[in-house]
């Protein structure tokens, strides 16, 4: 397990979430203009999806990562903290919990402005970004 490797991924994952707030934060601006254009923000969500793919790629190696520490830490207890990685993990949490609450709001105006069935969008009881964070919170790396 090579730390660089680690820090890399991270750094992956969080430019591709980096990313997706830029695109929820454009598709933000388009659905609160008066002017929406739907083929404008067909796209923007058309990049979210391909985005998403990428991000779960990096998802799935960063969870390998994780557990190649996990069990380093279980035979090296005294072993020092990596503060790189928390940092960078720190700094994952803070942009998906941005772009949670962002998309969250979009999913709100799409609906007000009749882009979408009411009964298409799951409860948002579903995405507390509140619930998010104390996942974060409960699994520290």
């Amino acid at each position: 397990m090579e730390l660089s490797e680690i820090i890399k991924d991270v750094e992956r994952h969080n430019d591709i979430c980096r990313q997706l707030l830029d695109i929820v934060q454009q598709e933000n601006r388009w659905l609160s203009s008066l002017k929406a254009d739907t083929s404008q923000i067909a796209a923007l969500q058309k990049s979210k999806a391909s985005l998403s793919k990428s991000l779960a790629e990096v998802v799935a190696k960063i969870q390998g990562h994780r557990a190649a520490l996990q069990d380093a830490s279980k035979n090296n207890p005294d072993a020092p903290k990596h503060k790189e990685i928390q940092l960078a993990i720190q700094s994952a949490t803070d942009l998906i919990m941005k772009i949670v609450v962002i998309d969250r709001e979009n999913e709100k105006l799409l609906m007000k402005q009749g882009m979408v069935p009411a009964e298409s969008i799951p409860s948002s009881y579903q995405y507390r970004p509140s619930d998010a964070l104390k996942a974060y919170q409960s699994n520290p790396s």
